[in-house]
């Protein structure tokens, strides 16, 4: 099996858990690759090749996340564009994506033999349309419409269908996958969604209103959202919590699905709904 190795290196315990990973690998006769960068592995395992960061997804069958959430959601989505499958190995905080704890590697042995289930996860596409030009973007989480450095409101339209939705006077609008829907969405008082859902919710940020709703969508939709603002303010669409692009009033943001999906290898009996209890409700009480 090849396994390809994404340690996000700056959180504390990463190098030391990946050096734990790389020895549990190689026992178990794994091909193993990682950035050609990271020389401080030089050495640790004959099977350890390095490669540049752009060959690593295709190279390899499997890819290892290590890190914390924010590592698991970007390296598992540009492995979907190679169509690879993704462990995430939590070394940071709440691990919600992460399919083991860094004290359950002797689990990797089910990973090299094929003993694991894979959850394909919805995706969406933002497309910026404006100007004569696209961009196009692809998001696991979420595409967040917020305002910029001034503390004042924007007005944001969405349409389905040619047919206006809502009209919204606010900070900003989330636009969530069922697997963003437990990160920034839920924060700004968005339903909580099973990720083997195939949908996504519409959630305002700090809305100027008495109501404050999301709304769910049909994955089969498409979205057309549109920004006003003042000319002394700027709005920016953000994707996955990475990507900052500001938007004018002349441009418009198509939401829809994404051809490409998420796929989370699970090597635990846990379903979402235990994990969520674990993870995020038990941590608040």
């Amino acid at each position: 099996m090849k396994i390809s190795l994404f340690p996000h290196l700056n959180n504390d315990g990463v190098e030391a858990l990946t050096l734990s990973i790389i020895d549990e690998l190689d026992s178990l006769g794994a091909d193993l690759y990682i950035n050609k960068d990271y020389t401080q592995f030089g050495g640790t395992s004959e099977s350890l090749s390095f490669l540049d960061a752009d060959l690593l997804y295709d190279v390899c069958d499997i890819a290892i996340a290590v890190g914390g959430d924010g590592t698991t959601l970007n390296v598992a989505k540009q492995a979907s564009f190679a169509g690879k499958p993704t462990l995430g190995i939590n070394a940071g905080r709440l691990g919600f994506m992460s399919g083991l704890e860094k004290n359950e590697l002797n689990l990797l042995s089910e990973l090299v033999n094929g003993h694991y289930q894979i959850e394909e996860r919805m995706m969406l596409k933002a497309k910026i349309v404006g100007g004569g030009e696209e961009t196009v973007f692809h998001c696991l989480n979420d595409a967040v419409i917020s305002r910029g450095d001034l503390a004042r409101l924007i007005d944001i339209s969405v349409m389905c269908e040619e047919r206006s939705v809502t009209n919204t006077r606010a900070d900003g609008m989330i636009v969530s996958t069922p697997t963003g829907s437990t990160a920034y969405s839920m924060a700004a008082g968005g339903p909580v969604l099973s990720p083997d859902n195939s949908c996504f919710v519409v959630t305002p940020i700090c809305p100027h209103s008495l109501m404050n709703r999301s709304i769910v969508f049909s994955s089969d939709k498409e979205l057309e959202v549109t920004v006003g603002n003042d000319k002394n303010n700027r709005t920016f669409l953000s994707i996955d919590g990475a990507s900052s692009v500001p938007i004018n009033v002349n441009s418009k943001i198509i939401i829809s699905k994404s051809e490409y999906k998420a796929k989370l290898i699970k090597l635990k009996p846990d379903n979402f709904y235990e994990i969520l209890n674990k993870k995020i409700l038990e941590r608040r009480n």
